[in-house]
């Protein structure tokens, strides 16, 4: 039979995720002769085979790659001879052309937790053990190609065992770069927080943890992408300790237990949330708790918390020590700020949080949090994509120039295009601290070297006062490119890249602050959006923040300001706020009274008339305190929809205002705010029915961080649909602001085109 030689490249996430093991087992099993070998652009194979066995082999790749791989082409060429007796894995070749892609990192495996777990295995309590099927990898990962001496554990040679296991095609650590043992790889110890060392070796570092842990004390652990920040989630005194030292008094905690079971003691638990949590990824997963006491200092006032699972082998170590237990787990990081990943920076910062430390001798090189999402209707949505999604890229349309997004200042995700993939960053948090300063630019520089990224254009949000538009203006000066879009816009057009939308959609964007062209502070848009351009329809009445930023935290400012912007008399409210004369005359002066038209503030404003929440430690405080009322709340009163005066496309602000006061007077304030999120969902159906009636438009896209609210989200795609509007969300990206990145791509993309 005649045989044939071919090339064959390979791209996609194809590095790491032990494709190049995979196709030595196929290609032995189907008689193929030739070679492969991981590039700087992916996997390249050189193979000689008859015909018959080429075109199974190049079905099993397309079809059953291994579990961790995701591929996004296969091209195949005539080939030079193939000089081989058999089949071989080659060193890596790197070239001038990168589209290779890095792994996630991916949970521990259960063939290696069996192993870490078993007294009998060699490997047994060593929190590094990994395999081709699980494990840091975007964490370690310096340069492509994916090979060790591109990675952290470059410092750590193999020892014989391993690397006769590296070696052995019949093994899972075939190819594993990150593989070791006891005898040759990372060390874990626990040191005190002026960094005195306490206790060599995994098992006694976790075990005199787990007693520390059980004494009330706060130990930072060393996690897969930064130092996560620990404490017994049942001893009240070690938790108010923490929230004062992290200067938290209100921002929930996430919670993790050692087994799904315990988790399903403790909330309810829904078949989309059981997969999640016990997905490679591991996020945290926002849950409803079974009877949490309100005054529980895990998660004061609110009943969804975010649970998550072991995932990293030290975790596993010490919930086997102590199965039943349940630890607080928290990013290591001061306020909002970016994760601390390094061991210099984390015992000189966290040391004020911190009474013991658990730390490795291997660098972290790209820090991530762990990822938060929740689920609606068993539909998953992100709050935080992070750890064991990022770096994994998207299809995107072919963009002739590299472009990069910067994003948002806060929950900043930044974004790369080129050709016809876009990278969208992992979670930094909020940089408007030199730490986020520092760690964008860091984080960015570690991207485009991996992906040998060389922007010619480059994109930014609208708001004059963004560190991102700052350093956009940088790189313009540079002689870059430069395109500066709307907030909301990018919110919306955010929506289409994702799902691949065309033409003109009705974007209804709630927030709680994007720069509007007009220097007001939007966030109550209903936009005609098309990926270059948008047309403002209608809106929120705007109302005054006085004291400008102030009115964020003293939420009963803003209050005042809806009141009496909207001629609403509350004498028994106002009675109560010995300093709202001074707040009207702030704002009859216009002195630090910006106008908002900004949904979350008015949660916030509402929030506070209520009696809910006056005075906001975080953002989103009030607001999230409003939606924990309403569900409470029964649902009598039917929703009233405020006026639209479509000439101006202003909706009456304090329609919303006056009905919230009126049913709170009658029926108390958890129906009152039940009510409340409901005339905002009916308000919303009506605007959009009237749009599509002027402008035959059916389709419709929600985005902006207001839609992580479950009931708003819940009441508008009800009502949407039941009207049978054609209703897309974000569900591979965040509502908020970690997903204006990829909608300013796509609307820069269409400018440039």
């Amino acid at each position: 039979m005649a045989l044939r030689d071919i090339e064959i490249t390979v791209r996609g996430i194809v590095q790491g995720v032990g494709f190049r093991p995979f196709v030595y087992r196929l290609a032995n099993a189907l008689g193929i002769r030739g070679a492969v070998m991981n590039t700087s652009e992916g996997v390249r194979i050189a193979a000689r085979g008859d015909e018959a066995s080429l075109d199974a082999f190049l079905r099993e790749i397309r079809e059953n790659p291994p579990p961790l791989a995701s591929i996004h082409s296969v091209e195949e060429k005539e080939g030079d001879a193939v000089s081989l007796d058999g089949f071989v894995i080659r060193q890596s070749e790197t070239s001038s052309h990168r589209s290779a892609f890095v792994s996630p990192d991916i949970a521990l495996c259960d063939d290696c937790l069996s192993e870490l777990l078993d007294p009998r295995d060699f490997r047994y309590g060593y929190p590094f053990i990994t395999c081709t099927n699980c494990g840091p990898r975007f964490s370690i990962t310096d340069d492509i190609p994916y090979d060790r001496k591109n990675t952290s554990m470059a410092a750590f040679p193999m020892c014989r065992t391993c690397e006769g296991e590296y070696r052995d095609p019949d093994n899972r650590r075939f190819h594993a770069q990150p593989n070791a043992c006891p005898a040759c790889g990372p060390r874990i110890a626990l040191m005190d927080n002026a960094g005195t060392i306490i206790s060599y070796g995994p098992r006694d570092a976790a075990a005199r943890a787990v007693a520390l842990l059980r004494e009330g004390k706060i130990v930072a652990i060393k996690g897969v992408g930064g130092y996560l920040i620990a404490c017994d989630a049942g001893n009240d005194e070690a938790l108010a300790r923490l929230r004062r030292r992290k200067g938290r008094p209100f921002k929930p905690f996430a919670l993790m237990a050692g087994s799904i079971g315990i988790v399903e003691g403790l909330a309810e638990v829904s078949p989309k949330e059981r997969e999640l949590l016990l997905s490679r990824e591991r996020p945290i997963v926002l849950l409803k708790t079974r009877g949490l006491r309100a005054e529980n200092l895990v998660s004061p006032g609110l009943t969804h918390l975010g649970f998550m699972l072991p995932y990293a082998p030290f975790q596993h170590i010490l919930f086997e020590i102590d199965p039943a237990m349940v630890l607080v787990m928290t990013s290591g990081n001061i306020a909002d700020e970016p994760i601390i990943h390094r061991d210099d920076e984390a015992l000189a910062r966290l040391s004020r949080v911190a009474d013991y430390f658990v730390s490795y001798n291997r660098e972290i090189v790209a820090q991530s949090d762990d990822s938060v999402l929740f689920v609606e209707d068993e539909v998953p949505f992100f709050i935080r994509r992070s750890r064991g999604y990022v770096p994994a890229p998207f299809p995107s349309r072919p963009v002739k120039e590299q472009l990069l997004a910067t994003g948002g200042d806060l929950k900043n995700s930044f974004a790369l295009a080129k050709e016809g993939i876009m990278v969208l960053g992992q979670y930094l948090g909020d940089l408007a601290m030199a730490s986020g300063d520092e760690q964008f630019r860091r984080t960015l520089s570690h991207y485009m070297r991996i992906y040998d990224f060389s922007p010619t254009a480059v994109v930014s949000d609208l708001h004059p006062g963004y560190f991102t538009t700052a350093f956009a203006d940088e790189l313009e000066a540079k002689g870059l490119r430069r395109f500066a879009v709307q907030h909301h816009h990018a919110h919306i057009a955010s929506v289409m890249e994702e799902h691949g939308l065309d033409g003109t959609v009705i974007g209804i964007a709630f927030d709680g602050t994007g720069y509007g062209p007009d220097g007001a502070l939007w966030g109550s848009e209903f936009l005609l959006a098309d990926r270059r351009s948008y047309e403002r329809a209608a809106h929120f009445a705007e109302f005054s923040l006085p004291g400008g930023e102030s009115a964020i935290r003293d939420v009963w400012k803003i209050g005042v300001s809806l009141l009496h912007g909207f001629s609403i008399e509350a004498p028994e409210i106002l009675d109560t706020l010995p300093d709202a004369d001074m707040v009207k005359e702030i704002i009859a002066k216009k002195i630090n009274s910006p106008l908002s038209t900004s949904v979350g503030r008015l949660f916030d404003g509402v929030s506070a008339l209520l009696g809910i929440c006056r005075h906001a430690s975080t953002e989103a405080e009030a607001a999230m305190l409003l939606e924990e009322a309403a569900f409470r709340g029964k649902g009598d009163a039917a929703p009233d929809a405020a006026p639209f005066d479509r000439k101006r496309g202003v909706i009456d602000t304090g329609h919303f205002v006056r009905r919230a006061l009126d049913i709170a007077a009658r029926r108390g304030a958890e129906e009152a705010s039940l009510l409340f999120h409901r005339d905002i969902a009916l308000t919303a159906l009506r605007v959009a029915e009237c749009l599509r009636e002027e402008k035959n438009i059916n389709v419709v896209a929600l985005s902006g961080g207001a839609f992580q609210n479950r009931l708003l989200l819940r009441f508008i795609m009800d009502y949407l649909r039941e009207k049978q509007f054609d209703v897309y969300v974000p569900s591979k990206i965040p509502f908020n602001d970690g997903g204006i990145a990829a909608g300013q791509i796509a609307i820069a993309r269409e400018i440039m085109a």
